[in-house]
């Protein structure tokens, strides 16, 4: 078992018993700081990566920031806009046809018609 601030391979870990009672604290008491957030708390000089391997060591997670824009109400209604108009989409494109061939017949008493 070791003792002090050393791990069982002997080499001194980046933060003491009580700091590291603090990260797990912290993390408990107050849900939602992410571990930068966590990390100034505590005013220790360890890096982020400390913090979070000390709360998975507690089985707890930092909360982690949004990683992107939230979208305003005038976003949403645009994007609400643009999926209403394009609702029926899948009607419409039934009636056209796709084909490889450059030259096809438009009708019986009509011959081939180049279609570019």
């Amino acid at each position: 078992m070791p003792g002090g601030n050393h791990t069982y391979s002997g080499r001194p870990s980046g933060t003491t018993e009580r700091e590291d009672r603090r990260v797990r604290h912290k993390a408990v008491a107050h849900r939602t700081p992410s571990a930068a957030e966590i990390r100034a708390a505590i005013g220790t000089t360890v890096t982020q990566r400390t913090v979070t391997n000390r709360l998975l060591q507690g089985q707890l997670r930092a909360r982690r920031p949004v990683a992107c824009i939230l979208l305003t109400p005038n976003h949403s209604r645009l994007r609400r806009e643009w999926c209403q108009a394009r609702a029926h989409w899948r009607a419409e494109w039934k009636s056209v046809v796709f084909s490889g061939e450059s030259r096809f017949c438009l009708g019986a008493s009509v011959g081939r018609e180049e279609a570019r």
